[in-house]
This record gives structure tokens, C-alpha cells and sequence, in this order.
């Protein structure tokens, strides 16, 4: 991931309009793409894109 790519749990919240409890949530069930890095969640906005376009075509 490069910096400019990776979000925070708030940035992703707001980036995805979900609320923050309902991102942690898929993150640590692993439904979202992830990284867990010292206690929290950062996000790569890339493969949150990929991860959206896969699932608005139907799938997981």
C-alpha cells in the first residue's frame, strides 16, 4: 500500500457510508480488505474499489 492509497477506519467509514462499528466489524471478519497494523484498521482505497465492482457484479 503507498500512502496516499491508504485510508483510517473514519476515512474508510466515511469513504464507504457505513458507520465506523459496521467497518471494524468486516474488517475483522475479513469481508472487507484490510490490515490490522498496531490495534487498528487501515484500508487501501484501490482494493476497497476492486472489492466493490466485484461485489456490484454479483459476487462475494
Amino acid at each position: 500500500m503507498h500512502a496516499k492509497d491508504t485510508m483510517t477506519l473514519k476515512e474508510a467509514s466515511a469513504y464507504l457510508a457505513m458507520d465506523e462499528a459496521t467497518v471494524t466489524r468486516m474488517a475483522a471478519e475479513r469481508v472487507i480488505p484490510s490490515m490490522e497494523v498496531e490495534g487498528g484498521w487501515v484500508f487501501s482505497k484501490k482494493s476497497i474499489d476492486k472489492w466493490r465492482r466485484i461485489r456490484e457484479k454479483g459476487g462475494k
